[in-house]
């Protein structure tokens, strides 16, 4: 099999089940209808998988890339408190402030996020690691969209046969009834 990422000769396999979500909205807000779509076999090769661990181990350049729009708000913020006069419209005096708060506390998620992720990295050993990489790899090449509809994708392995149908729907964000026909379909084959 090829890899999903760069079409080299795949190490890790994975058998996965496709869940289309379509979001509708109404006066009475939004809803959710699921559906159970195909199984499917998607593959990462070794060295993909080895550059998204490399990416989780050292997350400097990818949180200076998810922090700029968040440090430039901040930027922006500082630019507007410093410029505004203090008797002006209020509406604009608050943009300042509102910015900068904005900026601190996205640059603040986004460093948290990063070292949230490789100390949850650091912890797998190594054949682990590689797969987990490898599935993150799998769900940023795989199809995100078919149609209205947003894919999902559940992994069939030994740690979801192991899951319960409450567990599925937590985990993945499965309707009740979904939950229960992912969980025959992963059992019963």
């Amino acid at each position: 099999m090829e890899c999903l990422n760069c079409g080299r000769p795949a190490e890790y396999v994975f058998h996965v089940l496709e869940v289309r979500t379509l979001h509708i909205r109404d006066i009475f807000g939004e809803k959710r209808v699921q559906a159970l779509g195909k199984s499917l076999d998607y593959a990462v090769c070794r060295t993909c998988a080895a550059a998204r661990l490399e990416q989780i181990r050292r997350p400097g350049k990818r949180m200076v890339k998810s922090g700029a729009p968040f440090a430039a708000a901040l930027a922006l913020g500082i630019v507007l408190i410093s410029l505004l006069p203090t008797g002006g419209n209020a509406v604009l005096r608050l943009m300042g402030p509102a910015a900068a708060i904005c900026g601190i506390l996205g640059l603040a998620a986004t460093v948290r996020d990063g070292f949230r992720r490789r100390k949850e990295f650091g912890a797998l050993q190594g054949e682990e690691a590689m797969a987990r990489a490898a599935w993150e790899c799998l769900l940023e090449a795989a199809p995100r969209k078919a149609g209205d509809s947003d894919l999902t994708y559940i992994p069939v392995d030994r740690k979801t046969l192991a899951l319960k149908n409450g567990d599925l729907m937590i985990l993945y964000h499965l309707l009740p009834q979904i939950a229960a026909q992912a969980y025959d379909l992963i059992h019963c084959g």
